[in-house]
């Protein structure tokens, strides 16, 4: 299920990790430049492209937290998504980037330095695994989340570039520097395919991953008075809410009463399921004309 968190927080989060990885991503892309390393170049350009993402994410922030309109009847909570979905194709994108150059390290061979690259992965692991532990907070929100998956694979990558560093410096072999960057890169894809199926499942209007269509039908029949229920559907306004609506037959005798029993079904919807906006379609049936089945 979804959860409430400070907006102002993820925005102030979003901000230091921002800067932390402009700075960190210039100082390593230069170095990789330097010392040839196709490895620190990756991480270097990855980092910007995090750096984008921070920026993409913290400009979605912004706009979801915009009130409802007339023309955005229920709000801007799909900003969020949509720059998860861009952040995931760029993730993607600067892995076949990745792939390309590491095919040419392999057919012509580039000496490197392996010093200046075991000392940038060593300081890279702590940038990117604090700024992923930073985010780490606010981890239920997917656009938070495709955030913190492009900083987590940072540190993942940094630790296959320090073990490729190291054995440049043992051994003098250059290949170990495209072979350790196909593996970054295939870590990647694999992180970035999941947060894309599931912004695809939002804005497609799938069923939300923390719902089970069963579990909601049962527990609005639970409610003593709901006859039967039918023609429910429940889809995600972002990662963290979502929409229901639905036909149901209610055993009462007045709309007063009718209305007091939709009301209650709402506010378990909301508590039990996070569903936020609810629409229930009544039929009225007199509550002493016999009960059906659900």
């Amino acid at each position: 299920m979804g959860k409430r968190f400070d907006e102002a927080d993820l925005r102030r989060r979003l901000k230091i990790g921002m800067f932390i990885d402009v700075s960190f991503s210039i100082i390593q892309f230069v170095i990789g430049l330097l010392s040839g390393s196709l490895a620190l170049i990756s991480n270097g350009g990855h980092g910007l492209t995090d750096a984008l993402s921070l920026l993409i994410s913290f400009i979605a922030a912004k706009v979801s937290m915009r009130k409802a309109s007339d023309k955005k009847t229920y709000g801007y909570g799909r900003a969020t998504i949509i720059a998860a979905l861009i952040n995931s194709v760029l993730l993607i994108l600067f892995a076949v980037f990745i792939f390309t150059e590491a095919y040419e390290r392999i057919i012509n061979p580039v000496q490197v330095d392996g010093f200046p690259i075991v000392a940038t992965a060593v300081f890279g692991i702590f940038v990117s695994g604090g700024v992923a532990a930073l985010l780490r907070r606010h981890s239920s929100d997917l656009n938070v989340r495709s955030v913190s998956l492009h900083m987590s694979y940072d540190a993942v990558a940094y630790i296959g570039t320090l073990l490729a560093g190291l054995i440049i410096l043992l051994t003098g072999q250059a290949i170990f520097d495209p072979l350790i960057s196909i593996m970054i890169g295939i870590f990647m894809v694999v992180g970035a395919w999941g947060v894309l199926q599931e912004s695809f499942q939002i804005l497609l209007e799938g069923t939300p991953k923390w719902v089970s269509i069963e579990a909601v039908r049962d527990a609005i029949g639970r409610h003593g008075a709901v006859l039967e229920v039918h023609d429910l559907h429940v889809w995600a306004i972002s990662s963290q809410y979502a929409a229901l609506s639905c036909h149901a037959i209610i055993g009462a005798d007045s709309m007063t009463e009718c209305s007091k029993i939709i009301a209650d079904i709402k506010r378990m919807l909301k508590k039990d399921f996070n569903i936020e906006h609810a629409t229930i379609e009544a039929e009225i049936k007199n509550s002493h004309a016999g009960r059906g089945h659900r």
